[in-house]
């Protein structure tokens, strides 16, 4: 186990730490106010509902609850330990971390995902030097022939794996590392006489997570060349990391680290097959492609793209297998909420690579001005070479899209398929082929009768709110993220003008510790009550933060509570007249003038509810 992280470089790492970068590799955040807004990356949702503080340093989803710091959000979205995360950070904001009561060579042993992680950057480094190296000379020419120069190569990290059984494992062992660490980093596979490299006469593509640290490696084979190593059989095309504790390819897109920007600039990502096709646009200016690492694109994979608030568009070829990637495409996309997918329609025989080879950037525009939508490109595939000679054939022909369109549960999309798409298309009234489509597959035909009798009713007006609950909230609030309001009798306040208990216990936490939010989080008593704290500090305020105003919002809540007292006085003596003695008697008579008094002061002094309670 690794020792404790030393207390200054932790402070200092949170001194550095700015949780807006931390953060924005996971989701496309936009300034809302003094906040920064954007899909939860923890839960499925459509809108916004996650907010981040720069200035506190923490999140809040009001969604589902969840918050916290810098570390913990690294912590929930990596799945990483706290220590693992303070070291992944480290890296990150470049503070070098040190660690106490270690014994001799524990330093090395700081977690498993560490361990892999260090690994895998040290193989990268390594394949780097040797696409540089006489070793690489083939592969720099494959490169230079595809138009790959030197400049891409420190872009993407390119490399070359030697053609050599345990080039890479050699090496790393003579580093420091154990055999079974370089095997369970997917860099090695276990031979007989020791580790045997999984990548060998290969060009090696780095593929890394959001943060832009590499997790694994996809492996190009050099076309025509002879490979010394091979094993018995033909060698595939490309071959992918196996997965890792850091790596898992239906959750992992190449290039996401170096397109993410440009996708919530463009708010447009184009999905390509291949890492040649992700390096040839991003070359020739179009930098926010991706790729799916050696698998079909997944619903985790939809739900990264959906986070960024982007436009998809697939590249696919214009046959059967390009039908049955959209329609698996847009049954996933669906299930997470990715509405706008499109296709962008290939040339037969050609990826994005040879577009850009062939036209560079300007046939990719012009392709991508014919961009259409998933659906639209399967009715086109069914439809493609269809006989339309007679109107026997015609009806085959619009039926044989049912299937397709009678999956569409919108009418509204409905109508413009039939209309705009499959009418035109086969040369008959759009209106006939809408009414037997329905009558085929009724769930997603719209019930116009139904609406007309039964029109939509307008939502009822929400319950009066609480006056004194919202009037605590908001001098809460105001103690939480602007204390410097407060006014100077702020110390004077009691907690009895808090009615509410879990007020109480805020307001208690936040005199006792001077409005530091991390230890009054740690002061709740509950996971609830933090969540509950974290989402009133990153709410926005909702009243005018000038000094004046926030002490009548003070003033207001104290003549609440002098009001009640003053009211609960009265009920007393109305209660138990005759029956009170003399002293309490008097005791209740003086509380009710001087409480009368305080609230009718505050009155004169123009506090209402109407003026503070928004």
């Amino acid at each position: 186990m690794a020792g404790r992280i030393n207390d200054e470089d932790l402070n200092s790492l949170k001194q550095r730490l700015d949780i807006v970068e931390v953060v924005q590799p996971y989701t496309a955040l936009k300034r809302s106010g003094s906040n920064f807004m954007g899909r939860c990356p923890f839960h499925d949702e459509k809108s916004p509902s996650f907010s981040v503080r720069q200035d506190k340093g923490f999140y809040h989803c009001f969604g589902c609850g969840v918050g916290g710091d810098a570390i913990t959000f690294v912590q929930e979205a990596d799945g990483l330990s706290f220590t693992e995360a303070v070291e992944k950070l480290a890296r990150q904001f470049g503070i070098t971390l040190r660690y106490e009561e270690l014994r001799p060579g524990q330093a090395k042993a700081l977690g498993r995902r560490t361990r892999i992680l260090e690994l895998t950057a040290a193989a990268d480094t390594f394949y780097r030097q040797q696409l540089r190296s006489t070793t690489g000379d083939s592969a720099r020419t494959y490169l230079t022939e595809r138009g790959v120069e030197e400049e891409a190569w420190d872009i993407f990290g390119i490399g070359w794996a030697p053609d050599a059984w345990s080039a890479l494992s050699d090496h790393l062992i003579a580093e420091g590392a154990s055999p079974a660490d370089v095997i369970q980093a997917g860099l090695a596979t276990k031979g007989r006489r020791g580790p045997v490299d999984r990548f060998r006469a290969r060009v090696l593509f780095p593929i890394r997570d959001q943060r832009g640290d590499t997790v694994a490696f996809g492996g190009r084979i050099l076309p025509g060349g002879p490979v010394v190593t091979k094993m018995d059989g033909a060698a595939p095309k490309y071959i992918n990391s196996p997965g890792t504790d850091i790596y898992d390819k239906s959750t992992t897109l190449y290039g996401l680290d170096l397109a993410r920007r440009e996708i919530v600039k463009r708010r447009e990502v184009l999905v390509v097959e291949g890492y040649m096709d992700v390096i040839a646009l991003n070359l020739a200016g179009m930098p926010n492609a991706v790729a799916p690492c050696g698998t079909a694109l997944t619903e985790q994979h939809f739900t990264l793209l959906q986070r960024l608030d982007a436009r998809v568009t697939l590249s696919l070829d214009a046959d059967d297998a390009g039908f049955d990637a959209a329609e698996r495409a847009r049954e996933r996309a669906e299930k997470v909420g990715v509405r706008d997918l499109g296709v962008l329609v290939l040339p037969d025989g050609q990826d994005p690579a040879d577009l850009v080879s062939a036209g560079g950037v300007e046939a990719v525009r012009a392709a991508l001005a014919d961009r259409k939508t998933a659906v639209e490109f399967q009715i086109e595939h069914l439809l493609r070479g269809a006989d339309l000679s007679t109107p026997e054939a015609k009806t085959q022909a619009y039926r044989s899209t049912f299937d397709l369109l009678g999956r569409i549960t919108d009418p509204t999309l409905r109508y413009h398929y039939v209309f705009n798409v499959v009418g035109p298309r086969v040369g008959l009234p759009a209106q006939r082929i809408e009414d037997e489509l329905n009558r085929a597959h009724p769930s997603g035909a719209r019930d116009r009768s139904s609406e007309r009798h039964n029109p939509p009713q307008a939502p009822t007006a929400s319950p009066t709110r609480d006056t004194q609950m919202l009037l605590e909230r908001q001098v809460l609030q105001v103690a939480l993220q602007r204390p410097d309001l407060l006014p100077d009798d702020w110390g004077m306040v009691e907690e009895d003008v808090f009615v509410a208990d879990v007020s109480r216990t805020l307001f208690r936490a936040i005199t006792t510790h001077d409005g530091d939010l991390d230890l009054v989080l740690d002061a709740m008593p509950d996971d609830d009550l933090r969540s509950r704290v974290r989402g009133l500090a990153a709410a926005e305020l909702t009243m005018s933060t000038h000094p004046s105003q926030v002490a009548r919002l003070v003033d207001a809540l104290r003549a609440k509570d002098a009001r009640r007292r003053w009211q609960a006085a009265r009920q007393e003596l109305q209660d138990n007249a005759g029956l009170l003695d003399a002293t309490r008697q008097a005791d209740l008579l003086r509380d009710v003038a001087e409480l009368e008094r305080v609230w009718r002061a505050y009155e004169r002094r123009d506090v209402h509810d109407r003026d503070v309670v928004m």
